[in-house]
């Protein structure tokens, strides 16, 4: 597990240096068009940025090999894709126990469901 900005620099073989750079970013979460659609105008963009908060944000320079860039990005990927199957798990879990929750206030409900569940087990062997 990385502990800190270096551990992680270090552990990607990056070069990280502040810039003299800066960045104009725009709040994209309140833009509600695709800056990058070949049917919007350049009108309409302006427009559409100028009523957002855009910001000016500190940038670094960063210097680091090929593959570890690939690595790094895979990394991002798998970690994204983990993510997502942890939220499934969630969901199924929260359904689970509401359902169970179902079958503790209904009597008749817990009936039916052990007689499903029974009747699962025997078509699995």
């Amino acid at each position: 597990m990385i502990r800190n900005e270096q551990e992680f620099f270090n552990t990607f073989d990056m070069q990280v240096q502040t810039s003299n750079r800066r960045l104009r970013r725009i709040d994209r979460a309140s833009l509600k068009m695709n800056a990058w659609a070949q049917e919007i105008s350049d009108e309409a963009m302006y427009q559409s940025t100028a009523m957002h908060h855009i910001e000016e944000v500190e940038c670094v320079d960063v210097l680091m090999p090929k593959d570890r860039l690939a690595h790094l990005i895979a990394y991002v990927q798998e970690t994204e894709a983990r993510n997502v199957q942890h939220e499934s798990d969630r969901q199924l879990i929260a359904q689970y126990e509401r359902d169970r929750a179902i079958r503790l206030k209904y009597p008749a409900v817990e009936k039916a469901y052990q007689k499903y569940v029974t009747m699962l087990e025997l078509c699995r062997h």
